[in-house]
């Protein structure tokens, strides 16, 4: 039986409607970096506590919330995640040269096709954690027979309950500066500096893992909890914490109290 034209217009006003809603909602979403308040939270292949666990996360970790539904924020997965994606979608690019003898050990491949699967473990049944288009570059971990274990890639992602996740800043605690160091140091007043944050390494005896570099190319070396660091590589960042500079540094070091994304 055909539908009343009114009923009809009504229900395509209705469709539309909805739909627009849907595409306001996406836009206005605000992506922000959340920071864990429990120890060993789950983070999961869907927004349901019975979905499958993907990793878990140490309270104070940072995460990169993109999206939310009900009680749980979608985020980026870690770098510790588990990530594979099949080996005849992608082409080596560079190989170990102390492996080359034996098997050659592939460090980094390009994919060769687009929306490429990344999945949770080395099996066509394993859930699906995002998709790569052709010429991504992925970093291997380890050969898996037909698979390739890599670090997660930037489009990755799984679910975490909103009650886990804090929208306040960041705050990192504070590691203790060895006695030895307070000798030859100097301690100044709180500094705030912003600038885009890079991994480092090791600054003489002290644990300074990454390296603030300002607008105006001045570079400081960060010391704080290594994994929040890590969680914020690349982006630009709002530091406030205490100048600890040994006196032959050619860099200052700060020891981090609080640490805010910017973008």
């Amino acid at each position: 039986m055909p539908l009343n034209p009114k009923i009809k217009s009504t229900l395509i006003f209705l469709m539309v409607c909805f739909s627009l809603s849907g595409t306001v909602f996406a836009d206005t979403f605000g992506v922000f970096t959340g920071q864990i308040n429990t120890r060993g939270v789950n983070v999961r292949v869907d927004a349901t506590v019975g979905a499958e666990v993907i990793c878990t996360l140490a309270k104070g970790e940072l995460v990169e919330v993109v999206w939310e539904a009900y009680d749980w924020y979608k985020i980026r997965l870690p770098k510790e995640a588990p990530a594979y994606i099949k080996k005849n979608l992608l082409e080596c690019n560079d190989v170990d040269a102390d492996f080359a003898s034996q098997s050659g050990k592939c460090l980094s491949a390009k994919v060769i096709k687009d929306r490429v699967n990344i999945r949770l473990g080395p099996a066509e049944s394993a859930w699906i954690l995002g998709k790569v288009d052709k010429a991504t570059v992925v970093n291997v971990i380890a050969d898996e027979g037909g698979w390739y274990k890599i670090h997660p890639v930037y489009q990755s992602y799984g679910w975490v309950n909103k009650k886990f996740v804090n929208k306040e800043v960041v705050v990192l605690a504070q590691q203790d500066v060895p006695v030895k160091a307070l000798d030859t140091a100097k301690l100044s007043d709180q500094l705030v500096v912003e600038g885009k944050i890079s991994p480092y390494g090791i600054v003489l005896w002290r644990k300074a893992t990454h390296k603030l570099i300002t607008p105006e190319n001045k570079i400081y070396f960060l010391k704080g909890d290594r994994k929040s660091l890590d969680s914020l590589n690349y982006r630009k960042v709002k530091v406030t914490g205490k100048l600890i500079s040994p006196a032959a540094s050619k860099y200052s070091i700060i020891q981090i109290d609080i640490i805010e994304a910017l973008n």
